[in-house]
């Protein structure tokens, strides 16, 4: 068992939330504002910015984030031009309405092959650089639509899932090929850690042996069993960045039978199973404690993670 001598529930504050903030650079083109979840009557300890997978957007993820929000940081959720409601609207020849039901999108072949070139097609990948990098530059002014200018620094993380976790591991220092470009690093000090739900290893998207070498802060990893790659691969290249990246505040997760949902984390009826989705929400808060706001409790308390989080059983390794 875990051996934690407390559980990492969220700190018990009211959330507050706005979906209607735009911010210039972000949301030009992009039909959804950014959404924002930061706590009542608290000001924000830290702050995280959070990157959506692949057709998913800014309005997804919600319990999540809500529970970081709960615990003191300002969550920050912008929405890329993967969304599929984007895609729909840019390429009416797919014959997806943008303004309809778009959640059965993967059923549709035409509308899957074309996903799936988006995801291998560096325009998207730079896009999120470079939304992500707009919101570092407004983020004073986040801070004062939501909960406030903060009195001192305060310190934050970047966070996504699959093709976000992507995101998040080139903010960590990843350094990928660019397809006509070479070599690139978009690595931001900005950021004092990062966490990658579903992440991707060797040979996709610009990624190769050499990649982890500048990830040199804290990372969390978190994947499956049952997590699988776009191209098939299993759990172990889930792994990669974590086995790759140097040795220093480095943790890996495996949740026994999770699947690329882990547990239902973008959305309840996405294969929800709700001990996944409780390990995720207490290993991500302890790291966010941890090493945004370096709460000692909350490192001891990882430190203690061995083979179960809660009820689920996990692969629980650090370095």
């Amino acid at each position: 068992m875990t051996g934690a001598s407390r559980p990492c529930a969220s700190g018990g504050f009211g959330v507050k939330g706005r979906t209607d903030i735009v911010l210039p650079g972000v949301t030009d083109g992009i039909a959804l504002p950014l959404v924002c979840r930061w706590p009542q009557n608290a000001p924000a300890k830290g702050f995280v910015v959070f990157c959506h997978g692949l057709s998913a957007s800014g309005r997804d993820y919600a319990e999540l984030s809500s529970h970081w929000a709960a615990d003191g940081y300002l969550v920050v959720h912008p929405t890329f031009p993967d969304w599929i409601g984007a895609v729909a609207a840019a390429e009416p020849e797919l014959g997806l309405l943008p303004d309809g039901d778009l959640a059965g999108w993967a059923t549709d072949p035409k509308v899957r092959a074309r996903m799936y070139d988006i995801l291998h097609t560096p325009f998207y990948w730079k896009e999120r650089i470079r939304i992500v990098r707009q919101v570092m530059d407004g983020l004073e002014a986040v801070f004062a639509a939501t909960c406030g200018k903060p009195s001192g620094p305060v310190s934050g993380a970047i966070v996504g899932h699959s093709f976000g976790a992507f995101t998040s591991q080139l903010f960590a220092g990843a350094e990928i090929d660019v397809p006509g470009e070479g070599p690139r690093s978009f690595k931001d000090g900005r950021f004092a850690a990062a966490i990658l739900l579903s992440a991707q290893g060797r040979d996709q998207q610009g990624l190769r042996q050499g990649s982890w070498d500048d990830v040199t802060g804290p990372t969390l990893n978190v994947t499956g069993t049952l997590d699988s790659g776009a191209k098939g691969q299993d759990w172990r290249w889930k792994i990669e960045p974590y086995e790759f990246a140097p040795p220093g505040d480095k943790y890996l997760a495996v949740l026994n039978d999770a699947d690329h949902y882990l547990g239902g984390i973008a959305r309840p009826d996405q294969a929800p199973v709700a001990a996944h989705k409780d390990a995720v929400l207490q290993l991500t808060l302890a790291f966010l404690n941890a090493y945004v706001t370096s709460d000692s409790a909350a490192r001891s308390w990882l430190g203690l993670v061995t083979d179960c989080v809660g009820g689920c059983p996990v692969l629980f390794k650090r370095k």
